[in-house]
């Protein structure tokens, strides 16, 4: 009977010290808030490419970066929750690499791509045709070149319905 009660003592004490251990490795910062701010923000490409809107279209709109979409484009009324999820998900990750706004209202006027058309991202493209947002998606030259960059833009936005 004694041997039982040192075991049952002996178990005990082993696992208040794993409990305590664990719970002091809970608590470590590290832990707590695995967080750290990313460097840089923008990668070179970008940030040459702000520059360059900034330049081209600074007066005319407010440029926003790296927007998501789900800040952008709303889920319409989706009869089943299941359908309804589905659409919430497949806009929650996905961001616009800049968007043009308007300057008094901020409303969105015209999203811009740093990647090629591909099937990864067609999704984006019918999104924005459904929702009547102009997309350009740049090429490298086109991202670098201040002339080809307002003639993208200023197509985009004017061969929208909504704009004419």
């Amino acid at each position: 009977m004694m041997n039982f009660l040192a075991l049952v003592l002996v178990a005990f004490v082993c696992f208040g010290l794993v409990f305590f251990i664990k719970q002091r490795q809970y608590n470590h910062p590290a832990l707590r808030m695995p967080y750290a701010l990313k460097q840089p923000l923008f990668q070179p490409s970008e940030r040459e490419l702000l520059a360059l809107l900034q330049q081209a279209v600074g007066e005319r709109f407010q440029i926003l970066c790296k927007v998501r979409v789900a800040d952008v484009v709303d889920v319409t009324a989706v009869p089943r929750r299941a359908p309804w999820y589905r659409a919430v998900n497949r806009i929650s990750a996905a961001r616009f690499d800049f968007l043009l706004c308007d300057l008094q209202t901020l409303t969105p006027c015209c999203a811009i791509e740093m990647e090629q058309p591909d099937q990864a991202n067609a999704f984006v493209d019918e999104l924005c045709q459904t929702v009547d947002l102009p997309l350009i998606r740049l090429t490298p030259e086109t991202a670098r070149a201040y002339d080809r960059l307002c003639a993208a833009i200023e197509n985009a936005i004017n061969s929208t319905p909504s704009a004419a």
